[in-house]
């Protein structure tokens, strides 16, 4: 019995400024089994989410029909009709993490009485509705595999862990169709595993009919019941797994060089006797305390070095001692600024100027919803050059802010929007202060600044013109990779960049880094799951948990990765310390 089917679904966007037509999906049918899994596989930009957002009923189209579950749905049709398909469906978006600051149990809950009230609002915790509301959210944690962890906060869980969280939020729905975007990416391979065993698990019990977007082709071989392949909005292959990923595989572009290092006597950065302790604490209870000891490293200048290592052991905390945007609890993170080493561990004028050189991606990054990527571009420059420091330092005497107060300032810029405002709230400051005291690029000025940058990452400069919501995916992540290079800092740091990418798009990306890393001489320090990325890009590569505990080539490092997840894999007891 057919619960999907979709006949010349057509959709086009409208550029804002420029009033170029975009075409999202361009006269597409097909039809799916009840009980199916229907893989959508296809480059970046190829129309896979929009395809998604329309089976979802969130999205309107300008051609054709879409039947779901019985409900038809056309260009014309009411938005009554929508809202069925929407209760129908249920969608795990990619790199969405949308979920409350409290335990996975409560987060599961809140969605059990949005799906039963419309209001994600728990009921007092002595009611008779609490105790239902949560034996039903345990049976769903339970299929998702995380019933050992139900109490534990969403500030402590990995990216693959908050991706189980968010697939039993939906779960919560009972829908007829399950809709999932690119679910397994951000994750080791442990916790990848984890993910797309639960899906399975979660189709054979439950028998639910699953449409399953993901770029990774050992994910589609899994659980793919059958493939299309989307190609500017259009399906371009159709059948079985093996036949489709063999034809989309063939379409990567060859690795170009890695530039060699000629000479690694010259340091750009500089970790001394660094100590780090952090603690994992959920529900007021301690889970894990975890101490990075003795830290001491230096890094070569113009290297491509990879960090690897299991999930919550200290990559992302390395990451951001390195950006000075968190402080080691003794020793010291020198940068290299003129032949002088600059501890940016410490507050105050020096530490502005040589934090100009670094640039950080976090991995749950985020572009200005409402901005075009041209604006973007112009409030980047704005933070980030050495006009808009100097001037900004200027204000700051005008305004009575000390070196200290804009030097914490300058760091909350580099932190994720939600911890930024969060810590700006403490301060007593909105975040306008931001525009006060570094003004934007003139526009005309950053758009001719960024064309090289986009140029490098094969992106077209109209994109410029484009808003956040208009890009895909795999155009978001080369873009927000170019807003980090277009200052030209000495030092790139990038956390998690390629979770998102299709192999095509990521091979892009990947020779765009390289091509950055050879004409600019930029050093450039990523942090990264795939282990094929990191044999390709990187010069070099260290092993992190909880500290540095192997550094040398690639091959050799990912191997001993791979031999620290297996020795994880045997010991269900370790495996429960360290994924969390």
């Amino acid at each position: 019995m057919e619960i999907i089917k979709v006949k010349d679904l057509t959709k086009k966007y409208k550029i804002k400024n420029t009033g170029d037509v975009v075409v999202g999906l361009n006269n597409v049918s097909f039809t799916m089994n009840e009980g199916e899994t229907l893989g959508v596989i296809g480059k970046s930009g190829a129309g896979k989410s929009t395809l998604l957002h329309i089976l979802r009923g969130i999205e309107e189209f300008d051609e054709g029909e879409a039947t779901i579950d019985g409900v038809r749905l056309t260009p014309d049709s009411p938005s009554s009709d929508f809202s069925k398909v929407h209760k129908k469906t249920a969608m795990h978006s990619q790199r969405s993490f949308a979920l409350w600051g409290q335990s996975i149990l409560h987060n599961v809950m809140r969605k059990i009485c949005a799906a039963q009230k419309g209001s994600e609002e728990l009921p007092e915790q002595d009611s008779t509705d609490y105790e239902s509301i949560k034996d039903e959210a345990m049976e769903i944690i339970e299929l998702v595999g995380l019933k050992n962890k139900y109490k534990y906060y969403y500030n402590i869980l990995s990216g693959g862990e908050k991706q189980q969280v968010l697939l039993a939020r939906q779960l919560a729905f009972k829908p007829r169709v399950l809709l999932l975007d690119e679910p397994a990416t951000m994750a080791d391979p442990i916790t990848r595993k984890n993910i797309i065993d639960t899906i399975k698990k979660i189709h054979e019990k439950l028998g639910l009919s699953t449409v399953l977007v993901s770029h990774m082709p050992e994910v589609h071989e899994y659980l793919s019941d059958r493939l299309i392949m989307l190609e500017n909005g259009c399906i371009v292959n159709e059948g079985s797994t093996s036949k489709v990923l063999e034809e989309f595989t063939r379409q990567i572009t060859e690795p170009v060089p890695l530039e060699p290092i000629t000479s690694k006597t010259e340091k750009i950065m500089r970790l001394k006797n660094v100590y780090k302790k952090y603690r994992l604490v959920t529900s007021s209870e301690l889970v894990q305390t975890i101490e990075m000891k003795s830290i001491n490293f230096s890094i070569p200048k113009g290297i491509i070095m990879a960090m690897i290592g299991p999930s919550a052991k200290g990559k992302t905390v390395l990451i951001r001692l390195l950006g000075g945007i968190e402080k080691p609890d003794d020793g010291e993170v020198l940068v290299n600024v003129g032949g002088e080493w600059i501890d940016i561990s410490k507050y105050g004028r020096k530490s502005i100027i040589a934090r100009q050189k670094v640039e950080v991606m976090h991995q749950e990054f985020g572009l200005m919803y409402n901005e075009t990527i041209s604006e973007q571009f112009a409030y980047r420059l704005g933070l980030k050059s050495i006009e808009t420091i100097d001037r900004a330092m200027a204000q700051a005497e005008e305004l009575g802010i000390t070196d200290l107060k804009l030097d914490v300032l300058y760091r909350l810029a580099d932190l994720p929007e939600d911890e930024a405002k969060a810590a700006l709230k403490k301060m007593g400051l909105e975040a306008d202060i931001f525009s006060e005291l570094f003004p934007s690029f003139p526009e005309t000025e950053a758009r001719n600044v960024a064309k090289p940058v986009l140029e490098a990452l094969n992106l077209s400069e109209d994109i410029l013109d484009r808003h956040t919501h208009e890009l895909s995916c795999g155009e978001e992540v080369r873009v927000a990779i170019a807003l980090h290079m277009v200052s030209k800092p000495e030092i790139l740091l990038l956390d998690e960049p390629f979770g998102d990418l299709d192999p095509l798009s990521l091979r892009d990306v990947l020779n765009a880094i390289k091509k950055l890393n050879k004409e600019l001489k930029t050093t450039i320090i990523v942090v990264s799951h795939q282990l094929d990325a990191v044999k390709e890009i990187a010069h070099e590569a260290v092993f992190i948990e909880a500290g540095i505990t192997r550094w040398g080539e690639p091959e050799e490092v990912c191997e001993v990765f791979l031999e620290r997840m297996r020795e994880i894999e045997a010991n269900p007891e370790e495996k429960e310390i360290v994924t969390n």
